[in-house]
């Protein structure tokens, strides 16, 4: 049945910034298609929680709360995957946020930055790098990366985070044409989606208005719509797709000055 092609049974996948929004809502989607999960983010008692769910599904779930911006922590969740699977057939670099690169020219130095192209792009190139021995050892492997609308939008104040996510999107090209045809690598690039994190949007009706006036579906998204893009890509039933990012953003349109800024808590 063509509903064969995204089912997961027997694959493992590690996913970060799994503790809640986006990335739980991967975690959970892939375990009910049959994966067993590994976990990454950086509070315990969320990891736990969405652990939870995914033994509730009867898949395996295996939790490790570190910074992705720790390189020796991610090498010892890889070095921990080794020995416990051998292999791993899905890595998802979901983590990501401004960090302390939201701001001006002006405001923003070069440390802030930094901070915010380590968070956002240079944990992803460092865990994929850590993690390619155990994606070889798979029979296929899918990398998925989560990147932004912000990768290709215009908007004040997001220099860094802008830069961060277009330089996911072209790292995510790149890495599709060296790991072919036995990895696949692709992304995904979210408009305004509803996480605990953008929580204040809905709960004021100006900031929201200001934000579904750029989306033509007239809504935020959900974190179930870039989970159903994450499986996509991850599972068979996108066997012949590489080197594509997917914007998932209600058709938002490519136009400056969207108001993005006003969403950021003060």
């Amino acid at each position: 049945m063509i509903t064969d092609y995204f089912r997961l049974e027997g694959k493992k996948a590690l996913i970060t910034g799994a503790g809640k929004g986006i990335g739980a809502r991967i975690a959970t989607a892939f375990a009910e298609m049959g994966a067993d999960v590994a976990l990454i983010a950086r509070t315990e008692s969320d990891l736990d929680s969405v652990a939870r769910e995914v033994t509730e599904l009867g898949r395996e779930a295996l939790t490790f709360p570190c910074d992705v911006t720790d390189e020796t922590a991610l090498a010892g969740v890889v070095e921990k995957l080794t020995d416990h699977w051998g292999s791993l057939d899905i890595l998802v670099n979901n983590a990501g946020a401004p960090g302390q690169g939201y701001g001006s020219l002006k405001k923003v130095t070069k440390a802030r930055f930094v901070n915010t192209l380590d968070i956002n792009l240079t944990s992803a190139y460092t865990l994929t790098h850590l993690a390619l021995p155990l994606l070889q050892a798979a029979p296929s492997a899918s990398i998925v990366n989560v990147s932004s609308a912000l990768g290709w939008m215009v908007d004040k104040n997001f220099a860094a985070y802008g830069a961060a996510k277009a330089g996911m999107d072209q790292m995510t090209r790149i890495l599709a044409y060296e790991l072919a045809p036995s990895i696949r690598v692709n992304g995904i690039a979210p408009g305004a989606i509803e996480t605990p994190s953008t929580a204040f949007i809905a709960q004021n009706e100006d900031v929201y208005n200001a934000t579904v006036r750029w989306i033509p579906q007239g809504r935020l998204g959900q974190p179930d719509d870039i989970a159903l893009a994450a499986l996509y890509l991850a599972s068979s039933a996108a066997g012949f797709v590489s080197g594509k990012v997917i914007e998932v953003d209600g058709g938002m349109a490519a136009l400056p000055g969207t108001a993005i800024e006003a969403k950021i808590p003060r």
